[in-house]
C-alpha cells in the first residue's frame, strides 16, 4: 500500500486529510517540517502532502533537505499553501513534484495524491 505522510501545523487538517486518505493508503502525520524530514528518513512514504507554513522548520526547507538527500530524492512531495506570495510559490515549484493553493477542495488533494502516487 502507498505510504503518505501529512505534514502541517494545524491538527484541524491533518485529521480531515488523513480522514480523506485513510481508506486507500498508510498514512502517517507529522506536526512541521523537522518532524516531516524525522518521518521521511524512518518511514520512507511514497508521497509527503507538504504545507509550507510551519513554525520549528517551514515546508520549503523541508522540502530542500529531503530533495537534496540522495537516499529521500525519490519521494514526491506536494506542496500547500494559503499564501500567495509569488517567490515563495516560485520555490516551492522548482523543489515540489505538485502543488496545490488553499482553499481546496478535499478531493482536489486526493486527486493530486493519486496522481503523485501512480507516478512513484
Amino acid at each position: 500500500m502507498t505510504k503518505v505522510l501529512i505534514v502541517d501545523d494545524l491538527e484541524g487538517v491533518r485529521r480531515m486529510l488523513i480522514y480523506a486518505l485513510e481508506d486507500d493508503y498508510n498514512v502517517s502525520q507529522a506536526a512541521n517540517g523537522l518532524e516531516a524530514i524525522e518521518r521521511a528518513q524512518t518511514e520512507h512514504p511514497d508521497v509527503i502532502v507538504m504545507d509550507v507554513d510551519m513554525p520549528v522548520m517551514d515546508g520549503v526547507e523541508a522540502t530542500r533537505l529531503i530533495k537534496s538527500n540522495p537516499q529521500l530524492a525519490d519521494i514526491k512531495v506536494l506542496a500547500v499553501t494559503g499564501q500567495n506570495n509569488s517567490e515563495k510559490s516560485r520555490l516551492i515549484q522548482y523543489d515540489c513534484d505538485a502543488f496545490i493553493e488553499k482553499p481546496f477542495e478535499v478531493y482536489e488533494l486526493v486527486e493530486a495524491v493519486k496522481k503523485l502516487s501512480v507516478k512513484s
